[in-house]
């Protein structure tokens, strides 16, 4: 694949699925059109803050994404002040019943409201964050099931398969 300072020349082929076991959790690491995708099964506290603390130390090239569903874990302002402060996430996207809590918090302890949104549930934050996301990118997916990060896998990979079209 070869690259020029603003574009990239040949077709990216469809993403290959690393499975990488990180030492302290069992989180996966997958990698969609030059995105990081960490998934972390957690369940406790002290897992949650190993997996803000892996995604702190995870090389990222580009931003720092937090994706949370709330439906799956106990969570509140606190967690969206850990994000911030323990991740150093640059972006939140959550969902789920105590979402927009998440979300307060991650507001509260400096995010720009910009980078701080709230969805209905994981299919609406799935859409949402194909969009969003480039290349370099390193996503960490709280509370997010497994079918739910190959969905948003599968959506990276085909949101270049149809090219638009620019009028001149």
């Amino acid at each position: 694949m070869e690259w020029t300072d603003t574009l990239m020349l040949e077709k990216t082929p469809a993403s290959h699925v690393l499975h990488l076991r990180i030492p302290r959790e069992t989180m996966e690491v997958k990698v969609a059109q030059g995105v990081s995708l960490i998934l972390a099964d957690i369940v406790t506290h002290q897992e949650t803050f190993s997996a803000l603390e892996a995604l702190r130390g995870f090389r990222a090239v580009g931003r720092r994404v937090v994706f949370c569903d709330t439906t799956r874990i106990t969570s509140g302002r606190q967690l969206g002040q850990s994000i911030v402060a323990d991740g150093q996430a640059t972006i939140l996207v959550s969902c789920g019943m105590a979402g927009r809590e998440v979300a307060i918090g991650a507001r509260d302890s400096g995010l720009d409201l910009s980078n701080v949104i709230v969805c209905r549930d994981d299919r609406a934050a799935c859409e949402l964050l194909s969009c969003r996301l480039v290349p370099g990118d390193t996503v960490l997916l709280l509370g997010v099931d497994r079918s739910t990060c190959d969905r948003l896998v599968e959506r990276l990979d085909n949101r270049n398969a149809y090219p638009v079209a620019v009028a001149a």
